[in-house]
């Protein structure tokens, strides 16, 4: 926490394409940066953006089918934006050979939807991290949190099922419903996360209420060659160490085209120390790896990969309790009674998640009809979890759940239509599918079942001058069946519900000025209610909790507005958004008054209930250079949520904070061996989230009873980070190095989104040295 992006690391780079023989705009054109890999198309007024660039030196390719390839050496500084000037490609009157596209616009940027991103430097400054601490550091994105080890992402207070995770282009079903339920994806996949504020249902389906998060690999590589990359991570807090590393290669000549690609990452930490004692079991594995082949030609192309995610991740013991006695004096006790040592041990309670993906991917282009593209992929998710206690043989978990899904993605992107006043129109229609089945053993939290859902969409656009409008209709199906065992009878009984739904998106942008966008969507959303939702009725052992699902849940149903203000300045940016989203009922897990006693011991209850309410807000990020080296740069998110049902307010909504920055860029050659030096310092403060339910006690039978929550929210903190970065060429490659520090001072805290903040404090002072290093092993031309 504390750590902002790279301030010098967000330069805008815009510019024009047209043709030489008639000088109007190449729209398609693309913009590849050959050093970062990156790059992007043009409008249909030929202009192009490419945000987040560092200074230094770039070499750029300007191409378009028809027109020669054009590439131009440039130099980027620390003002932003950097305008280029308008780039004339040469028609080619040759015989055309193939072209083979090796970049286009990211997934996210086909969409008006508010969105923010993580990539470059920004991103290599949290590599360590999980996925739900690294999206913290953008504006109106927060975590809920079981202990240091496991981070969920929130949009605009949002999480869970409302949220959808694309991992490569694959919609992520990895049992998301608990609150404990970390994403099972390795972030060292991916050279760009981007997030979709508010709901985008549209396009990815009838769950993302809250937003979509899109884990990007980098493209595949097009240069003929052997190369990699090697990320070394290492944290005090914990003992932290990863290695991260990935190789690949570009084949040349007759398999032109053929490329391929191996990533892994293994993960360890012991002990997480709070300020004053360590958090005793906290200690968490990862042994994660991923591959792929891809065979892009000028019109066809298919790609396979596969990913396994595996992870063991201990939970603090300090949160097990063993009678309702226990349970208050924990709760009131400012810190656990037994403090080991510093250690790695790994034991019961714990969890132990493994998801394998394989996805296949195919398309066929052509320039009179357009692009179609199928992707089909098949998921494995597997949770088991370990209580304090063994029910059951020592070597058995408590909780066993196997869910396995198959998804469909039939994609037509119709080529783009020029008006004759100067307008394009471009448009996709798509199908989704998806069908699963969850199986269970030992002791009962969710029932078995069977689950299928399908989707039609339709998404239009035009641009012209400096207006685009973007709609799109959707309708969704989903079935559910749950399947339960009398223990008594032996007897299988089923629950069968199904749903369906018609949603809407209307949105626009203006250009107002080359500084000043506004931008603005109106949208409709809606979630069909889970298994967890309906039918939980067990103890949740990671979240040492006891789960009452309401089996007479309606969907929810939501209508989401946002706005925001962009502008950029040679010195000044700004970027605000707004936000409403009323969402008719709300599923929310509910704590009861009062804790319910099982064998094993005393639980905090939690019920599935479901309300009006509204969530409306403002995301808010100012920069503005002092001088060409000194930055300073502020990120606010403001929410408010509030239960029209009850007149009350809801719990477990995050708190409002702010983040400020300086960093200071120091003048060096690029030319030398040193580049890119830079120190920065941060703080960040939560204030108290008093918009909560109002918590009472009483004493009942000798005991005290909380209504509302089982403690208040704790009080307002504010921590200190600081971050120093260089790159250092050894022989041609750039080497970076980054050291981060979070919790500077120390400081004691408890955050309102952590459900052990019952129980003990948030980790201390941490100290991390990240080292990333490309490899080449042949040649690339």
């Amino acid at each position: 926490m504390g750590q902002s992006q790279s301030g010098a690391c967000s330069i805008v780079l815009t510019g024009r394409i047209m043709g030489l023989d008639n000088h109007e705009p190449l729209a398609g054109a693309t913009v590849y940066i050959r050093e970062l890999a990156t790059g992007a198309v043009a409008d249909s007024a030929g202009n192009f953006r490419i945000p987040g660039l560092c200074s230094g030196e770039y070499s750029i390719d300007y191409q378009f089918v028809g027109y020669k390839t054009r590439v131009v050496s440039i130099a980027v500084g620390t003002d932003s934006p950097v305008a280029l000037p308008p780039v004339a490609l040469t028609p080619d009157n040759e015989t055309l050979k193939e072209v083979i596209v090796t970049e286009h616009r990211s997934e996210a940027q086909q969409l008006l939807q508010v969105q923010t991103e993580l990539a470059g430097s920004s991103l290599d400054a949290t590599r360590g991290q999980s996925l739900g601490e690294s999206l913290k550091t953008l504006p109106g994105l927060y975590s809920i949190q079981t202990g240091p080890s496991i981070s969920k992402p929130v949009i605009h207070g949002l999480y869970s099922n409302r949220i959808l995770t694309l991992n490569n282009g694959v919609r992520q079903e990895d049992q998301q419903w608990g609150s404990e339920h970390a994403p099972q994806i390795d972030p060292f996949l991916a050279s760009r996360l981007t997030v979709i504020k508010g709901a985008a249902s549209i396009r990815y389906g009838s769950d993302a209420i809250g937003g979509v998060i899109l884990v990007e690999p980098k493209t595949m590589p097009t240069v003929p060659g052997i190369a990699g990359e090697l990320n070394l991570v290492g944290g005090t807090n914990g003992d932290q160490g990863i290695v991260s590393g990935l190789i690949e290669q570009a084949f040349g000549k007759k398999l032109a085209g053929l490329s391929w690609r191996l990533q892994g990452t293994l993960k360890r930490v012991g002990y997480t120390k709070t300020p004053d004692y360590y958090l005793e079991n906290s200690s968490y594995h990862e042994n994660n790896f991923s591959g792929t082949v891809n065979y892009t030609r000028q019109h066809v192309g298919a790609e396979i990969f596969y990913s396994q995610f595996s992870t063991k991740v201990g939970l603090f013991t300090g949160a097990q309790v063993g009678s309702l006695a226990d349970f208050y004096a924990a709760i009131a006790r400012p810190e656990p009674i037994n403090q080991p040592g510093f250690s790695y041990d790994l034991g019961r309670p714990y969890q132990q998640v493994q998801h394998d993906l394989l996805k296949v991917k195919a398309f066929v282009r052509s320039e009179r009809l357009g692009t179609l593209s199928i992707t089909v992929a098949q998921q494995q998710n597997v949770r088991r979890e370990y209580d304090l206690q063994s029910f059951s043989r020592v070597t058995d978990p408590e909780l066993y759940l196997k869910l396995v899904t198959q998804t469909a993605d039939l994609i037509w992107e119709h080529r783009a239509i020029k008006t004759a006043t100067g307008g394009q129109f471009s448009g996709t229609v798509g199908f989704n599918g998806i069908t699963q089945g969850n199986v269970r053993r030992y002791l009962f939290l969710i029932p078995n079942y069977r689950n299928y859902g399908a989707g039609l969409f339709a998404i239009e656009r035009y641009a012209n001058d400096n207006w685009t409008v973007e709609g799109g209709v959707r309708y969704d199906y989903r079935w559910l069946r749950a399947y339960f065992l009398d223990e008594t009878t032996n007897l299988t009984t089923a629950k069968t519900r199904d749903w369906s739904n018609l949603t809407g998106s209307l949105g626009a942008t203006y250009q107002a000025s080359p500084q000043l966008t506004l931008s603005g969507t109106m949208s409709t959303a809606w979630r069909a209610p889970t298994v967890s939702d309906l039918y939980s009725d067990g103890l949740h052992q990671s979240a040492v909790a006891y789960e009452r699902g309401n089996p007479n849940l309606n969907p929810e149903l939501a209508y989401n507005m946002n706005l925001s203000v962009e502008y950029t300045g040679k010195r000044f940016y700004a970027d605000l958004g707004f936000y409403n989203n009323w969402i008719n009922n709300y599923i929310y897990l509910k704590p009861d008054s009062v804790p319910i006693i099982r064998q094993r011991g005393a639980f905090p209850a939690y019920s599935y209930s479901q309300v009006r309410a509204t969530f409306r807000g403002l995301d808010a990020t100012i920069r503005y250079k002092l001088t060409d080296q000194l930055t300073i740069t502020s990120r606010t998110s403001l929410l408010f949520a509030y239960d029209h049902t009850n007149n009350d307010y809801l719990v477990y909504i995050p708190a409002n904070h702010t983040d400020n920055g300086l960093r200071y860029d120091f003048s060096t050659t690029n030319r030398g061996r040193l580049s890119n030096v830079y120190v920065s310092i941060t703080s960040q403060y939560v204030a108290r989230q008093n918009r909560v339910p109002t918590v009472t006690q009483r004493q009942e039978n000798g005991q005290i009873i909380f209504t509302g929550d089982f403690a208040p929210p704790p009080p307002a903190y504010t921590l200190f980070g600081a971050e120093a970065g260089f790159s250092w060429r050894v022989g041609n490659h750039p080497m970076s190095v980054i050291l981060t520090g979070t919790n500077l001072l120390n400081r004691a805290y408890r955050d309102y989104l952590d459900r052990f903040r019952y129980f003990a404090d948030e980790p201390g002072r941490n100290i991390m040295l990240k080292l990333k290093l490309p490899l080449t092993f042949a040649s690339r031309q």
